[in-house]
């Protein structure tokens, strides 16, 4: 990934989140990194400086709501089981531990006057011993387990859960779950889809997240990166100058 040289509270599941008191603060000049918003700064630290600093964002493509709706819908399914303090069926005997209730969704790091972290769990385990598991929702068209490059990714996603929860005094296992779910052939399609059920274990690195959250900071603080040469929106940039337009 090195390419930076080129509330319902009422809602049972949620607990109020560290820092919620702060949420005016977003409201004023600090700006708060994301693992999503960091991991456009290896795709091209120009337009990750101009999002942050000059609020110029890359235009959205079309975003597929099937994969939110399935989220809403597994969220709501464990939570039943939060509530009787089991674990769910389809990844019992798969994961160490029991659901987080309440359950804290949002958290933050206030890092200094300029500059914060903040993240949103799909979920949280806690073990016997008091450590927290980070947990995140994946859907797949296929068995992820052959594809390393999109694990490799979310990596990254865990290594930023892993942080916050130690930030906000949550000692953590030193791994995260990645559950896949992902469709599977059936002959009764009328009966329903058959859903596969793969829990995927990763071990996180807070430390590794840490180093990024400060190697993006160094970045805002910095001159603008120059256009970086795989960006599609630097080279259409590019394009308009040689236009003189």
């Amino acid at each position: 990934m090195d390419k930076i040289k080129n509330p319902a509270y009422a809602n049972p599941r949620y607990a109020k989140g560290f820092g919620e008191a702060r949420a005016s603060a977003g409201k004023q000049k600090k700006v708060w990194l994301s693992h999503s918003g960091i991991e456009g700064m290896y795709r091209c630290p120009r337009c990750f400086w101009l999002k942050y600093n000059k609020k110029l964002s890359q235009p959205e493509g079309i975003v597929s709501r099937l994969a939110n709706r399935f989220d809403v819908i597994l969220k709501k399914y464990f939570d039943i089981y939060r509530q009787i303090g089991e674990l769910p069926p389809m990844i019992e005997g798969k994961v160490e531990g029991k659901l987080e209730n309440p359950f804290q969704e949002k958290y933050f790091y206030d890092h200094d006057e300029k500059y914060g972290l903040t993240g949103r769990l799909d979920d949280c385990l806690i073990r016997d011993d008091g450590n927290y598991t980070p947990v995140d929702h994946k859907t797949s068209s296929s068995d992820p387990r052959n594809k390393t490059e999109v694990l490799s990714a979310y990596q990254h996603q865990l290594n930023f859960y892993a942080f916050l929860l130690e930030k906000n005094n949550k000692p953590t296992s030193g791994f995260g779950h990645l559950i896949y779910y992902y469709p599977e052939h059936g002959e009764n399609l009328h009966k329903g889809v058959p859903i596969h059920v793969h829990v995927q274990n990763l071990k996180t690195n807070p430390k590794q997240a840490e180093e990024e959250f400060f190697r993006a900071i160094d970045v805002l603080e910095g001159d603008l990166p120059g256009a970086s040469s795989d960006c599609p929106f630097c080279a259409w940039h590019e394009q308009l100058k040689e236009l003189n337009m």
